[in-house]
């Protein structure tokens, strides 16, 4: 897995323009402005309809308009459209400005980075700074902060559009790195508010990751961070502030938590460990009781949560309770993203990047010269620092990321339907489910076997797993990638310290097959390269324990992947499956699966098309040389060992 990053590659395509009810943050953001609120969508709310509204040219049509488009999921916006909403940045009305950056935003998370850098392309970034900048000279203006309802409003819509164009876009982070936008990131992060301080440290989390600009603005500000994570609070907004502060500081020292100070690294990771000690399946069961004594209905249609509603719910304590469910939910995502980081070995991934910047790994010469003696090629987890490991191990991060990665009971989540789904309740804990299991990942890799429980618990996790992969999750994309990927580092774990024995004795080819056709069926080529590994990590197990019973395994999963290999179109997942098969094959034991495989004729036949292949996507497998290269390195050899071992002419 290694280092969790923010991705701001081109968004996935997505289709049906759908229309969503505005939730209660965005209830109370229009309460801030005192925005009257848009009339209920409806299957007619379509995008052109709003713009013509917007064009009529007064105010409440305008608000009405902009903040109908935040309403809008899965907009395809062309730059007419854009240039439609854009200028209204600048609009004399204050709560026409909020409304607007309110829209722009929320069309930049649903288009991703092409509509994001369509904006930066018509200069979005003027309007914003201009706005930005005026908004805080105000409330930053005399010795204490303005206490001005819809000048704070502008700017945290300001700061929020900056944070959500920065995760869409590297072009975005050039203006976000500036020293003055940093000055008012830094000062608005610092504030006692915690209305302004929140979006804007969201923001520095974000302009802060690999970015030696903004590293530099924040690295005399850490006293201030640590003393904020030092301070006692149960409150969300306080929680998830902390959380954050946690995740900038090991950007700032890029994730290299070993090379701070030993009190550094406890306060962050303690931080990070009360923040996910922290029961959501306890709270939500406990609010569902709560709200069964007080409305036994659950039917949407009989209740009146949101349909009317006015400034005075702001402070509900009902609805302050699902807000504040929110915030500790996406505290916790961002406290296991930061975990999995710090057990990222950046030595590896300096390593990587050198390794990936030659050209000349893509010499057709060298082809058929073997660059490596080893065939198989079975990584070792990289080594964790002692101190980081201490320190993940006195607060229980294992167990917690455990916790973490189970999924929250169905029946409690339609029962709760009603009053969660307008918060995204739902999704928002399925990220949190992804981010640990990503999470557990690194842990599994870096982590000494002892303390993961010994072999024998990694068995238990694995076949645990396992049958969740199979049977529950492989409708969701992104849980199965995460949910593979840890799949991937238990079977890599297991073979490294040659564990696994009773797993395998209990295997069938039936089991196996099971993956493999998850595999064959799946679109994400992430998901299909992490059972690859998979097969070939539990092949390794068996060599290690190979009988008359487990022989079969071996086939099965050699089949499989030779298979694959002349199926999958992509030099990259070609690689990942041949190396995986050259894994999975490289022990003597194989022999009599190789010759009923026919396995030398078959890749020998490959060695044409593949070179084609590497020459014709040389470009796009650049970020991958690595493994296109160990390919390239050991195919040749590993055909004429096998055919001597066959002796096959």
């Amino acid at each position: 897995m290694g280092k969790y990053k923010n991705h701001r590659g081109p968004a996935k395509k997505k289709t049906d323009e759908v229309i969503r009810r505005p939730t209660a943050g965005q209830r109370q953001e229009a309460a801030a402005g005192e925005i009257s609120l848009p009339l209920k969508p409806s299957a007619q709310t379509t995008l052109p309809t709003l713009l013509k509204e917007l064009a009529k040219g007064s105010e409440d049509d305008k608000i009405r308009s902009l903040l109908g488009i935040s309403c809008l999921e899965n907009v395809t916006l062309d730059k007419q459209s854009l240039r439609s909403i854009a200028p209204l940045l600048n609009d004399s009305s204050n709560t026409v400005q909020v409304a607007a950056a309110n829209a722009l935003r929320m069309l930049a998370m649903s288009g991703g980075s092409k509509v994001a850098n369509d904006m930066i392309d018509d200069d979005i970034m003027t309007p914003l700074e201009t706005v930005m900048y005026a908004a805080y000279g105000v409330l930053f203006s005399g010795k204490t902060l303005l206490d001005d309802k819809i000048i704070k409003e502008r700017l945290v819509s300001c700061i929020k559009l900056l944070w959500t164009l920065s995760e869409n876009s590297e072009r975005a982070l050039q203006f976000a790195s500036k020293p003055r936008t940093m000055n008012v990131l830094i000062s608005c992060a610092e504030c006692i508010d915690d209305y302004l301080a929140l979006p804007a440290v969201q923001c520095l989390q974000t302009i802060t990751e690999d970015n030696t600009e903004a590293i530099q603005q924040l690295t005399s500000r850490q006293k201030y961070m640590l003393d904020v994570l030092a301070l006692e609070s149960t409150a969300a907004e306080k929680i998830q502030l902390q959380t954050l502060f946690a995740s900038v500081i090991v950007n700032v020292h890029n994730c290299t938590m070993s090379r701070v100070l030993p009190a550094t690294l406890i306060t962050v990771v303690g931080t990070l460990a009360k923040c996910l000690k922290i029961n959501m399946i306890s709270q939500l069961e406990a609010f569902d009781e709560k709200n069964m004594k007080k409305c036994p209905t659950t039917d949407k249609e009989e209740m009146d949560i949101d349909e009317d509603f006015d400034e005075s719910k702001e402070n509900d304590p009902f609805v302050k309770e699902i807000l504040d469910m929110g915030l500790l939910i996406d505290a916790q995502v961002c406290a296991l993203e930061t975990l999995a980081n710090i057990c990222t070995n950046n030595d590896d991934d300096e390593e990587m990047n050198t390794s990936e910047s030659s050209e000349d790994a893509f010499s057709e010469s060298e082809f058929e010269e073997g660059l490596c003696s080893n065939i198989q090629s079975l990584t070792l987890p990289p080594t964790l620092s002692s101190e980081v490991v201490n320190s993940i191990l006195q607060n229980g991060i294992l167990a917690l990321t455990m916790e973490k990665a189970q999924p929250v009971p169905e029946e409690l989540l339609s029962r709760l339907a009603a009053f969660i789904e307008e918060e995204d309740i739902p999704n928002r804990l399925k990220k949190l489910q992804n981010r640990a299991l990503l999470c557990l990942h690194n842990l599994i890799r870096g982590l000494p076997l002892e303390e993961l429980g010994g072999a024998q618990q990694l068995q238990e996790t694995w076949r645990s797993l396992a049958v969740k992969i199979v049977t529950e999750w492989d409708s969701d994309a992104e849980l199965m990638e995460a949910a593979t990927s840890s799949l991937r580092a238990l079977s890599s774990r297991l073979a490294e310290e040659k564990g696994g024995s009773s797993l395998i004795q209990e295997m069938s080819t039936g089991d196996l097959e099971k993956l493999c056709k998850l595999a064959e069926g799946c679109q994400d080529a992430s998901v299909r390269i992490n059972i690859y590994r998979v097969l070939s990590s539990i092949s390794a197990i068996v060599s290690l324990n190979y009988s008359e019973k487990t022989a079969p395994l071996i086939l099965t999963a050699g089949k499989f992947l030779l298979e694959q290999i002349t199926k999958e179109t992509e030099i990259v997942v070609i690689a990942e499956a041949l190396d995986a098969l050259m894994d999975a094959l490289s022990e003597d034991c194989s022999d009599a699966a190789c010759v009923e495989m026919k396995l030398v004729a078959r890749l020998r036949d490959m060695v044409p098309a593949l070179k084609h292949k590497i020459h014709s996507q040389r470009r796009q497998a650049q970020g991958y040389n690595p493994v296109v290269s160990t390919v390239k390195a050991n195919l040749q050899r590993f055909i004429k060992y096998k055919a001597q071992r066959l002796r096959f002419d």
